[in-house]
């Protein structure tokens, strides 16, 4: 795909936050198209004009229509900062107007923003894709954007704005349409109850998934009564899904950083118990959707993923690890290629959140044991024991606070490096628990052979 594609779908994130404008689709970088426009002079705009950026922006940031109460909100801030109504215009805009920038920026720093997406360039990049245009990003793009965010040459949100606006082909057809439907689903919410309803997590996601089956040859006029219906139906017993969000780390992801790939979600009716039966799991770099099953307290999946194990006993595992048939020279064998951590879990940065706590379960490829380090242990400052069949291994408190920001290490048995992430997550009771990723790598950039382990406190 070209440059002007991958501004299109970075484009469409920060255009549905911040009602962005657009580029030039011929440009191959990233810097603002001079328009000539009149950027927040002039005659001020009603706030009932600035409709179709906002929705573009939220569609671009969250992929759903705004709700009632967040769409009056921006049209409100837009008009009284009296900024451009174009996504053209609002890039511009953004390099050369602070109340216009700081605008765009307000929905990168939104709580939504914080729960969908992972500290993951490359991530975010492709959830712009499928957020405006409803398909994965190739690679090329992946990479042309993450590398402008990654430099801190672009911002999110001009990530966003960029991408939208650079739409071409199917693309644009189907943001278009997409823009169109947010606008007449949020003009639909006209009365209290109604506002009320769209302000549920679980129908914020079905309105997701609604705007997701849109395609280049959608007929609007048809898809105007599907809105009515998903509203008429919203309004009821909860019809849809209630989702929960995880982030996810890959077996192949880089060591350059010890945080995760990707956002993921599983997707399951409520059904007056507990733990769901069953649903569906979203989940990596390139989004993927497949059922999983209940069985007392296992979960099991659907192909590509043949074993799996479950850490925490809530509505669903704290701690998930997938494992798939991976070939190797010696052949095919299951191998941990995945795990997802629940978005209620804290990263830990710094030794002192690891005081007193020991970690005796170590998990890799779907199972317990394997590793000939038998545990981990620290004391009341945040100083490490490791001990070995060969003697004990010891790091203060400075080299563990180190490593949890992504210090990598070398692994004397195999000469490769490993790359460690904590987590604290919450447990039914009300106490904590706490989660050690571990990661294997045979480089710290471009790892063509990697293993995922989990240590755990059970």
């Amino acid at each position: 795909m070209k440059p002007a594609f991958q501004f299109a779908s970075l484009c469409s994130m920060a255009v549905l936050l911040a009602a962005c404008g657009g580029s030039n689709s011929d440009s191959p970088s990233p810097k603002a198209t001079v328009l000539g426009s009149r950027i927040a002079q002039g005659a001020q705009h009603a706030p009932v004009e600035y409709t179709q950026a906002v929705q573009s922006i939220y569609i671009g940031f969250f992929g759903r229509p705004a709700d009632a109460k967040g769409l009056e909100f921006w049209n409100r801030i837009f008009s009284d900062r009296n900024l451009p109504t174009t996504l053209p215009e609002l890039i511009t805009a953004y390099a050369a107007d602070g109340q216009a920038s700081s605008a765009l920026d307000g929905f990168a720093a939104s709580q939504e923003f914080g729960d969908l997406y992972v500290r993951n360039n490359a991530s975010l990049v492709n959830a712009i894709y499928l957020n405006g245009f409803n398909r994965n990003a190739e690679l090329s793009g992946i990479q042309f954007w993450a590398g402008f965010l990654d430099r801190k040459e672009i911002a999110p949100a001009q990530a966003v704005l960029r991408i939208l606006s650079g739409a071409q082909n199917d693309d644009a057809l189907v943001v278009s349409k997409k823009i169109q439907a947010a606008t007449i689903f949020t003009s639909l919410l006209d009365t209290p109850d109604k506002v009320s309803a769209y302000e549920s997590l679980s129908n914020n996601q079905a309105a997701r998934d609604l705007l997701a089956s849109i395609t280049a040859t959608t007929d609007m006029t048809a898809f105007r009564a599907t809105i009515v219906s998903f509203i008429a139906a919203m309004q009821g017993e909860p019809p849809f899904p209630m989702v929960s969000r995880y982030a996810g780390f890959n077996y192949l992801q880089d060591l350059s950083t010890n945080t995760p790939l990707y956002g993921a979600s599983y997707s399951y009716l409520a059904s007056g118990v507990l733990q769901p039966l069953g649903g569906s799991l979203t989940y990596g770099l390139t989004a993927q959707t497949i059922k999983f099953y209940r069985n007392a307290a296992v979960l099991s999946y659907d192909a590509p993923v043949v074993a799996a194990a479950g850490i925490g006993n809530g509505v669903l595992p704290s701690v998930n690890m997938l494992c798939q048939n991976v070939s190797t020279p010696a052949g095919s064998i299951v191998k941990s290629t995945d795990v997802l951590v629940t978005r209620a879990a804290v990263q830990l940065l710094s030794a002192a959140d690891l005081a007193n706590q020991t970690f005796t379960v170590y998990r890799e490829n779907c199972a317990t044991g394997g590793n000939n380090l038998k545990s981990m242990s620290f004391d009341s400052q945040g100083n490490g024991t490791f001990p070995l069949s060969s003697g004990v291994l010891t790091f203060n408190a400075v080299a563990v606070t180190q490593i949890l920001n992504g210090q990598t290490q070398p692994d004397l048995s195999t000469g490769k490096l490993l790359g460690f992430t904590a987590y604290r997550y919450p447990r039914t009771d009300g106490s904590n628990a706490y989660v050690i990723i571990q990661h294997l790598a045979n480089h710290k950039v471009g790892v063509t052979d990697g293993i995922l382990a989990v240590w755990s406190q059970e």
